[in-house]
């Protein structure tokens, strides 16, 4: 049983998501624990290094601990974390992960609730245990946001808005006024930020000249400029891209000598409609209400459904659909290479003739005009 909230002042942690889009999905359910347990109580993010980056600007927590799964030093990275969590007991521990490690450490830190889904061989480490739904001793596929928000609801919280939740900072809001004018990009001018990237493995980058051509249409076709967004692993690779495509409307981020996820978030805040893999830079978008052209290949779409998110979602229903590997088994890529270029610009003009008829022709992206 978790402890009642209005006991006493209590002290909760919160074992963050390791990946970009997983830790944007999880911000619905830290906004409900937030609002269920106001300060006095004291809320604890336990984050890796580099996320800090992507909820700078939010207020739900009172401390992040940085803490790194696969730093080399390992073990007193984590035998840090033990101490620093019974240095400042824990009284609720919520594990958004799923690894029997998290929950380890948890119990060595002496959280004395320790909230999680019973799965990994860790059972017996929780206190309050929440079961998957399965089928075939498979998990049954749902939302991660979904999954999330019941680790909230196992802690009290009542049903919270599964609406994505990030902020800029007025250094992240500055940062993309000076980007676009770096790149030579007009601030009036319509954007699309096309993404590459696929930090979990190729089988989830959209071939780099399927890239070319689709903006080679977009540059014929209509008046919109466009944004390569890459992150600092692929800037080789974006930067082929822009010089490919080789127009003054096309230009790639990685010119910058910073590419950390502060870069990142002030790119697609600018933005205007994103084009994207189902990797990290889809779920910040989609918390900056930006419309959304997603590229499905070896992940199921349900794990990132969400009906607060305007996406539309291109897929090919292949038997080996949401196989989830980082490298195609089959060795042919179909899922990615089938949707055309053709397809996807034809979806994009759909997607745009939606968005402009919703704003004002002609007016500079909303992040700009908040900032004249």
């Amino acid at each position: 049983m978790v402890l009642p909230r209005d006991a006493q002042p209590l002290s909760l942690a919160l074992f963050l998501p390791n990946w970009v889009g997983d830790t944007v999905m999880a911000t619905p359910a830290i906004r409900a624990i937030r609002r269920h347990y106001p300060r006095p109580h004291r809320l604890i993010g336990i984050i890796r290094p580099k996320m800090q980056e992507l909820l700078a600007g939010t207020e739900w927590f009172d401390d992040l601990w940085p803490w790194e799964p696969k730093w080399r030093g390992g073990s007193p990275n984590q035998w840090h974390l033990i101490v620093q969590m019974r240095r400042r007991p824990i009284d609720i521990l919520v594990l958004f992960t799923n690894s029997l490690r998290t929950a380890l450490l948890a119990l060595l830190g002496g959280a004395r609730q320790r909230v999680g889904f019973a799965r990994d061989g860790r059972s017996w480490l929780l206190t309050t245990k929440l079961f998957p739904e399965k089928a075939g001793g498979k998990v049954v596929p749902r939302p991660m946001v979904t999954t999330y928000l019941s680790l909230a609801e196992a802690v009290g919280c009542p049903p919270e808005s599964p609406h994505l939740e990030l902020h800029l900072t007025p250094e992240e809001r500055h940062l993309a006024r000076l980007i676009f004018t770096k790149l030579k990009l007009q601030l009036t001018k319509r954007t699309v930020a096309l993404v590459y990237a696929g930090a979990q493995g190729p089988a989830r980058r959209w071939p780099a000249e399927y890239y070319v051509q689709l903006a080679r249409y977009i540059l014929a076709e209509t008046h919109w400029q466009i944004l390569v967004v890459a992150g600092p692993d692929d800037r080789q690779v974006a930067e082929l891209i822009r010089d490919r495509i080789n127009h003054a409307r096309a230009q790639t981020m990685t010119e910058l000598p910073h590419l950390g996820l502060s870069a990142a978030k002030a790119c697609l805040a600018a933005s205007d409609v994103v084009v994207t893999p189902d990797s990290g830079p889809r779920y910040i978008a989609a918390a900056f209400n930006k419309p959304l052209i997603t590229l499905f290949g070896p992940t199921d779409p349900i794990w990132g459904s969400n009906p607060t998110i305007n996406s539309a979602d291109l897929f090919v229903d292949l038997p080996c659909r949401g196989c989830l590997q980082p490298v195609c088994p089959l060795n042919h890529h179909r899922c990615m290479k089938e949707l055309t270029p053709q397809l996807v610009f034809d979806t994009f003009c759909k997607v745009i003739e939606n968005y402009e008829a919703s704003q004002s022709a002609f007016t500079p992206t909303r992040l700009f005009a908040e900032q004249a």
